[in-house]
């Protein structure tokens, strides 16, 4: 009998750093259980419960209301798409600004965007 199984360990992750921003640009002090509400609904509303439960967000920071969050490889085009076509929260336009997709946890940390070099001049 020859049966092929796979481990939720060996599944490649994915991971998102997200932000979620106001039209107007308002700033609405969201906590982090609502961010989970609304990242959780959107994907819920567009792949149902079992979308729901591929995701995970393993932080948040409320001052710039941004997360990171986690799925393995085979959700990660439909999690892409469930935060683009969110757009309303608690009867506001939102949107779900999808700032870095990652293989790995550390290339998160590292923004090439981000970073600020010294340029000398020979002069």
């Amino acid at each position: 009998m020859n049966t092929n199984k796979t481990k939720y360990s060996s599944l490649k992750k994915c991971y998102f750093r997200v932000q979620l921003e106001f039209e107007n640009g308002g700033r609405v002090d969201i906590g982090q259980t609502m961010f989970n509400y609304v990242v959780y609904h959107a994907v819920k509303n567009l792949f149902g419960e079992i979308g729901e439960s591929c995701v995970d967000i393993i932080q948040y920071d409320p001052l710039f209301s941004q997360a990171i969050l986690v799925t393995n490889e085979r959700f990660r085009v439909q999690l892409h798409s469930a935060l683009t076509l969110c757009g309303c929260y608690d009867n506001k336009r939102c949107a779900f600004r999808i700032l870095q997709i990652s293989s790995s946890l550390i290339n998160l940390a590292s923004d090439s965007r981000q970073m600020c070099v010294p340029i000398r001049s020979n002069i």
